[in-house]
C-alpha cells in the first residue's frame, strides 16, 4: 500500500463529488436559498450521525454572517427539543437516504407547528423528499472508502453546499465585514474592525506621568513604578507638553552621569511629542507608526491637549494586530 498515493485518491474522489455537485445545482438550489432570505424566523438545521456534524458546523457558519440559526439534534427534538420551533421558522434536513427514521418522526409535528420544512439528500424519491417544499438531491457520488459504506464524498459534498447556501444568502443581505466582527469580537478581523486606542492604551493607574519641574530622578520611579518605557510630561494645567523614554533615560546618564538625575524633566524631555487620537483604530495607530520618521515604541494618547493614557506596541502586539 501506497500511504501517499491513498491520500491523494481520497481527494481525487471527493473533488469529483465536489465537481458533480457543483455542475447539479439549479432551481432548487435557489429556491432554498430565496427562502432562508425571507425567514422571518430562524433557520433549523436538522442531521443524524454524520449529518449531523457536518449541519452544526452549517448551522454555526449561518449564525456567524447574520443567519439566524441553529441545530437541533433529531433524537433530542423527538423528546421536547421540538417546543423551540415556531410556525415562522424554516426546517432545513440533512439526510443522505432521505429515509433517516429520527427525521421522518418530526414531520408530522413540523407540520402541526407550521414551519416549512425543506431538504438535501442523497437519493431521489425518498419519503423525505415527498414531505419538503423543496429538496436538493445529490448526484451519484462515490465514497471514498469500501463502496458506498463510508460516509466521507457525500459528507464533503454536503459541507460545501451548506456553505454555498450560507453564503449566497450572505451576499443576497450585503453582509460586510464589520457586520462580521459585531459576531467575532476576540477574534482577530473583529479586533481589527473594532479596536480603538482608547481600548488598548494605557491609562489611569498604569499611565506614567509626571508633572514640568520634577527632577529626571522622580520621573525614573514613575517609570520604575509603571513600565511602560516612558513618562508622560504635563504642565500645572495638566496640558501635555512633552515625553521622556527609557532610551532619553539612558543616552542622559551615557552623557551626563551621576548629574543626569538631578535635571528637571522639562530640561531633557522630548518636546512637542508624537501623538494619537483615542478614537483611532489599532491598526490604522499601527499604520501611522510605520509611516513615522523614527522608530517609536509608545505613542502618547492625546485629545484637546489632555494626556489620556500611552498606547504600546507591545500591547499592540500581544493583542495580534502586529
Amino acid at each position: 500500500m501506497d500511504i501517499l498515493e491513498t491520500g491523494k485518491e481520497v481527494f481525487d474522489i471527493e473533488l469529483s463529488g465536489l465537481e458533480k455537485m457543483r455542475e447539479s445545482l439549479g432551481d432548487d438550489f435557489v429556491a432554498i436559498a430565496e427562502r432562508i432570505n425571507t425567514c422571518k424566523g430562524r433557520v433549523v438545521c436538522t442531521g443524524m450521525g454524520k449529518s449531523g456534524h457536518i449541519f452544526k458546523k452549517i448551522a454555526a457558519t449561518m449564525a456567524s454572517i447574520g443567519i439566524k440559526a441553529y441545530f437541533m439534534h433529531p433524537a433530542e427534538a423527538l423528546h421536547g427539543d421540538l417546543g423551540l420551533l415556531t410556525k415562522d421558522d424554516i426546517v432545513i434536513a440533512l439526510s443522505n437516504s432521505g429515509e433517516t427514521d429520527e427525521i421522518l418522526k418530526l414531520i408530522p409535528s413540523i407540520q402541526k407547528i407550521g414551519a416549512a420544512l425543506y431538504s438535501i439528500v442523497g437519493r431521489e424519491n425518498s419519503t423525505l423528499e415527498k414531505y419538503s417544499a423543496v429538496t436538493i438531491v445529490f448526484p451519484n457520488v462515490q465514497e471514498a472508502f469500501l463502496g458506498n459504506l463510508v460516509p466521507t464524498t457525500t459528507t464533503t459534498v454536503s459541507l460545501v453546499l451548506g456553505d454555498a447556501l450560507a453564503v449566497a444568502v450572505a451576499k443576497m443581505r450585503g453582509f460586510t465585514s464589520n457586520e462580521f466582527a459585531v459576531f467575532h469580537p476576540n477574534g482577530l478581523l473583529g479586533k481589527k474592525l473594532t479596536m480603538r486606542v482608547s481600548d488598548l492604551m494605557k491609562k489611569g493607574d498604569e499611565n506614567a506621568v509626571v508633572k514640568e519641574g520634577m527632577t529626571v530622578q522622580s520621573a525614573v520611579f514613575e517609570m520604575c513604578k509603571k513600565p511602560i518605557g516612558c513618562v508622560n510630561v504635563v504642565d500645572e494645567q495638566g496640558s501635555f507638553t512633552g515625553i521622556f523614554t527609557d532610551g532619553d533615560l539612558r543616552r542622559l546618564i551615557s552623557r551626563d552621569g551621576e548629574q543626569a538625575l538631578k535635571h528637571q524633566i522639562e530640561e531633557v524631555m522630548t518636546k512637542d511629542p508624537l501623538s494619537i487620537d483615542p478614537d483611532l483604530l489599532v491598526v490604522d495607530a499601527v499604520e501611522k507608526m510605520r509611516k513615522m520618521d523614527r522608530k517609536v515604541s509608545t505613542l502618547a494618547v492625546v485629545e484637546d491637549g489632555q494626556i489620556l493614557g500611552t498606547l504600546c506596541v507591545a500591547d499592540i502586539a500581544k493583542a495580534g494586530l502586529i
